[in-house]
């Protein structure tokens, strides 16, 4: 092989040229570039779309647990059947009264990631929404048969639950012909013990169903019992609670569910330690993380007028309530009155709740001008309770 053919070779297989190799950089760079863009734009879409699918899957549970709750306004087992000792029903403003819609009652402080530098500082802010307090029974979950009853106790057969949960001052109901109930003095095992003093002074108070002593009515074996707890009083706030076990300055706003007897003599329920704080002195419940937003109204017909309108507190509520009810009579007349503590048995109405979730935290990616921001979305329910509309 001569020196001329060896160096034809080697050039022909020298490879690309420095231009070359610059050329074709630029072009894989434009390419990764906008592959880049497009992954960041389909990422900041996922996160978009998860976000209010997280907010709304959030307003849908605590809208859905309103309504179980809602619909159940004005339940009393027993009409009339009223121990003294519980107190009796209030109507007077700045009472608790059996019914309250508390529009704003309190500004609260929300801390959180700030939205314009979310890996900032927290800042404060703050949130006014509704209230919501009524009083009714409560249903325990106890099944049982009555064994046998000997005018002050009543042995059982447990089916489910436990006695466990039956207090003193609770109600047991003999669901037969020979319908009667009584005031829980005891409950333990299998066996109930009546207050049968108790019991024959709620009677002689009220009670529509019994007409002669308690206990000394018939009764077959194996017919079915009930068990109540009166004139309980539930609340739905916002709070604002530390739910984040890495930080707990972070403030979350949470729909609550707080549950008490009806105080003796109707004084106001003192729900929190002091004004401001986020530390109930009564038990709560979690119903929904992330709920910033809570709006009540009542409409008397289906929903055409709604009596929130102009009305700064509950006493303007029910000032448009009654004017809303004087055309059904003096019954009606004013809507709140000391004689008829359970007015809003007697007129069904619909209740509309509006409630606004929020996505977790503040992010770019929730929004589409480059900010980061909270993803919101507020979601509307109505219902009618069923307990309404009876005298």
């Amino acid at each position: 092989m001569s020196l001329r053919t060896f160096r034809r070779k080697t050039m022909a297989s020298r490879g690309f040229s420095l231009l070359e190799m610059l050329v074709a950089m630029l072009f894989i760079g434009i390419l990764s570039a906008g592959m880049l863009r497009v992954y960041s734009s389909n990422l900041a879409g996922f996160q978009r779309v998860n976000d209010s699918i997280s907010t709304q899957r959030q307003g849908r549970w605590a809208l859905t647990t309103l309504q179980d709750d809602v619909a159940s306004i004005g339940y009393f087992a027993f009409v009339g059947f009223n121990n003294p000792a519980w107190g009796s029903f209030s109507v007077t403003s700045g009472t608790q009264e059996p019914f309250m819609i508390l529009p704003s009652p309190s500004a609260l402080n929300i801390t959180g990631p700030d939205p314009s530098n979310p890996a900032g500082a927290l800042v404060t802010t703050q949130i006014s929404p509704d209230e919501l307090q009524y009083v009714s029974d409560l249903s325990l979950p106890i099944q049982a048969t009555l064994t046998s009853l000997n005018t002050t106790t009543l042995t059982l057969s447990m089916l489910s639950g436990t006695l466990t949960d039956v207090q003193a001052g609770d109600i047991v109901a003999i669901l037969d012909g020979n319908f009667e109930q009584f005031i829980i003095a005891s409950a333990a095992g299998t066996t109930v013990v009546a207050d049968l003093t108790a019991t024959v002074t709620a009677q002689n108070a009220g009670g529509i169903y019994q007409v002669i002593l308690p206990g000394t009515k018939t009764h077959v074996a194996g017919v079915p019992l009930a068990f109540y707890r009166p004139s309980v009083v539930t609340r739905y706030s916002i709070q604002p609670l530390a739910t984040d076990p890495a930080n707990a300055a972070i403030k979350v706003p949470c729909l609550v569910r707080q549950q008490t007897p009806y105080p003796v003599g109707g004084g106001l329920i003192t729900w929190v330690v002091a004004p401001g704080q986020a530390v109930p002195a009564i038990p709560f419940q979690i119903i929904a993380e992330n709920i910033d937003g809570l709006r009540i109204d009542l409409s008397f017909d289906s929903g055409t007028n709604w009596r929130r309108t102009a009305a700064a507190n509950w006493d303007g509520i029910v000032t448009n309530i009654s004017t809303a009810l004087a055309p059904l009579g003096a019954a009606g007349t004013p809507a709140r009155n000391a004689t008829n503590p359970l007015w809003f048995r007697t007129y069904p109405f619909l209740v509309r709740m509006d409630v606004t979730s929020r996505s977790p935290a503040p992010r770019t990616e929730s929004t589409t001008n480059g900010t980061a921001g909270y993803v919101r979305r507020t979601q509307t329910l109505m219902v009618t309770p069923r307990n309404l509309g009876y005298s």
